[in-house]
């Protein structure tokens, strides 16, 4: 890592790295020395004295801070005032917060950073993209449930699988049209799902439910309903020329057929503070190929505003 690097014992069976790199302190922590693999995060310090809030991000693996992001997102966050928390919460992939026991995980180190940090309880958002978006609103679900005592004050998705009896049946059904990352999803996540559900969402349609954050089939929308006070931001792009011709994919195939269906849903069961912003033109990956799945499609400023706006 760039930058001086300090080691110290935090207390016993907790290893702490402090890092000062590109005008930021980020501190790892590892919850269990032995075993970096999961159960550890990364605070990103704000620029301001006081911390204002905190902005959860639940990821496959913590993020290297000797890399350059070509991202706003982090420092946008630290110059209004927010800690960015990272947080990785399991070793097993892909992670969908199925069930409470990850999310259990997850709610005590947030509850040790608020804590660590006096950060004010009523200034926490999280969110992510694609499973990490799911993964934000399912714990949002959890803490409206009232399994925390934590309170969600915002969450955000981007192109994010809501429905996973949707995710499955469409690509149980047309995997012989998907191409590409789709067709190579449509392999991998079967076995997947059966080893989480026991079978298809046909065999097992209450275990798909539970552990989805919106199920089209249900009046209330599944777990959707415990969202209806829970201010959310959501983003897609949509661009079914792009779809069709480079995924095989049609409408039911991607994720925005569950995030406008989930947004609309909520308005009917009367949340006024859930936007879907949909784009055009701006996916692409790092190498500036097309990709609609892509954080790109995200306007950074746009989302800070939006946290900052929901401050107490």
């Amino acid at each position: 890592m760039r930058g001086r690097v300090r080691l110290f014992q935090r207390q016993i069976g907790l290893l702490s790295i402090t890092c000062f790199s590109y005008g930021q302190t980020n501190e790892y922590v590892y919850k269990n020395p032995k075993d970096s693999t999961f159960n550890c995060y990364l605070k990103i310090y704000p620029e301001t004295k006081n911390i204002r809030g905190l902005v959860v991000r639940d990821y496959t693996n913590l993020p290297d801070t000797a890399r350059q992001s070509p991202y706003q997102f982090q420092q946008l966050c630290s110059q209004a005032g927010l800690m960015t928390l990272y947080t990785n919460t399991s070793n097993s992939f892909p992670e969908l917060f199925e069930s409470d026991l990850t999310m259990k995980r997850l709610d005590d180190i947030i509850l040790e950073v608020v804590k660590n940090h006096n950060i004010p309880a009523d200034n926490i958002f999280i969110g992510g993209i694609s499973a990490s978006g799911a993964r934000a609103l399912r714990y949002a679900e959890y803490c409206a449930q009232g399994k925390s005592t934590i309170n969600i004050n915002g969450a955000f998705a981007v192109d994010s699988p809501l429905d996973l009896a949707r995710f499955y049946t469409s690509i149980a059904a047309h995997r012989q049209n998907l191409k590409a990352g789709m067709l190579e999803e449509a392999d991998f996540m079967p076995p997947v799902f059966h080893k989480l559900f026991g079978g298809g969402p046909d065999e097992n349609y209450e275990a798909y439910k539970s552990g989805s954050v919106f199920t089209h089939s249900d009046s209330l929308g599944g777990n959707a309903v415990y969202l209806k006070s829970t201010a959310i931001i959501l983003f897609h792009e949509p661009d079914i020329d792009w779809w069709l011709e480079e995924r095989g994919a049609s409408y039911y195939d991607i994720n925005s057929y569950d995030l406008a269906a989930f947004t609309a849903l909520l308005r009917q069961l009367g949340n006024e503070n859930v936007e879907l912003i949909t784009t055009t033109g701006k996916g692409f990956d790092r190498a500036g190929d097309r990709r609609c799945h892509s954080w790109t499609i995200v306007d950074e400023e746009y989302l800070v505003n939006w946290i900052k706006g929901r401050l107490h």
